[in-house]
């Protein structure tokens, strides 16, 4: 099931998040990344999309949107399902 662009949040000291970020640069897939430390409207849209502020919970990083579904986490085989 492919999707359009993937928006992935994250923060810099998340493990997680920077393994992602090699995986799907490895997969050449098409995405943009927000650091939500230091983007304020990132920060703001995806506290939006998950109804609550407890955005920068290591168990919840990162965070992807693809389309309509939000991703928790960095799970390839979840993950893999919305790229192209």
């Amino acid at each position: 099931m492919a999707t359009n662009k993937l928006k992935v949040f994250c923060t810099p000291f998340c493990p997680k998040c920077n393994e992602l970020l090699v995986y799907l640069n490895e997969r050449k897939a098409d995405y943009v990344s927000f650091d939500i430390d230091k983007d304020d409207r990132a920060r703001k849209e995806i506290i939006k999309i998950v109804g609550n502020d407890d955005v920068e919970s290591l168990d919840k990083l990162p965070i992807v949107v693809a389309g309509d579904k939000v991703l928790y986490g960095f799970d390839k085989k979840e993950i893999d399902k919305y790229l192209r």
